[in-house]
């Protein structure tokens, strides 16, 4: 005769059955995927766009349930656009400041670390936005396969833009890429960074910006570290 659970068992069976379900889903083994923008309907959407539309004085006619679905038939459509959409808003989020910052450090002609560790803090600073927190949730859960349109896009122009703001710094320094080392390779480290302390100034704020003695942020130190280590003394070629 089979035992009966116990109300803790069943609880702990039902959510590592959750867990492997979830697991299954990201590994594109399971019948669907899941995001952080999976329950987002778009009748909830069209609602929004004419309440923005009613905000801003707009005289054209509201947004209709069949405009929206003869553009996306169905809603899985929708959602796999949307992810692709907004990975690609977030894709260089602080490029802009990052560039005004660096150029106005290396006109100044101030130490290289200076330079790069306030360009990646003004970096740092707009990827703190809600739209990068999605963007990191949707990366760590959306399937590959829901990835693909939007990764190489968004990836080039993140390695494009961002990269000559490294590679002029780089180069401004005095030093080189190590052999076998690519302005990707260091590119993507620091944006690793910034991710990992994306996420971690969401319980800890304070964290990534703490100073030292001589008022160097972790984050700007971090940095210095990760180009160091991807780089060695003698000019660029």
């Amino acid at each position: 005769m089979s035992r009966r659970r116990t109300r803790a068992e069943t609880r702990l069976l039902l959510l590592d059955a959750a867990v492997n379900v979830v697991i299954a889903r990201i590994a594109g083994d399971g019948d669907d995927s899941i995001n952080p923008l999976a329950g987002l309907l778009l009748n909830e959407v069209i609602d929004q766009a004419n309440a923005t539309l009613a905000t801003a004085g707009a005289t054209s006619r509201k947004m209709t349930t069949g405009a929206a679905y003869n553009i996306w038939p169905t809603q899985a459509d929708f959602q796999h656009e949307l992810v692709v959409h907004v990975l690609d808003l977030a894709a260089t989020p602080g490029t802009e400041k990052m560039r005004a910052v660096t150029m106005d450090g290396l006109a100044k002609k101030l130490d290289w670390r200076t330079v790069l560790g306030a360009a990646i803090e003004a970096d740092f600073g707009e990827a703190l936005e809600p739209a990068m927190l999605v963007r990191i949730g949707l990366g760590a859960l959306a399937t590959r396969e829901e990835l693909v349109d939007a990764a190489e896009s968004t990836s080039k122009r993140y390695l494009t833009e961002t990269g000559e703001l490294v590679a002029a710094t780089v180069r401004y320094s005095g030093r080189r890429l190590r052999a076998q080392r690519s302005m990707d390779d260091l590119v993507g480290a620091i944006a690793a960074l910034g991710i990992g302390y994306v996420l971690r100034a969401r319980l800890a704020p304070e964290v990534p910006m703490r100073p030292d003695a001589e008022g160097v942020t972790a984050l700007a130190a971090a940095a210095v570290g990760i180009v160091e280590a991807f780089t060695e003394e003698g000019e660029t070629q």
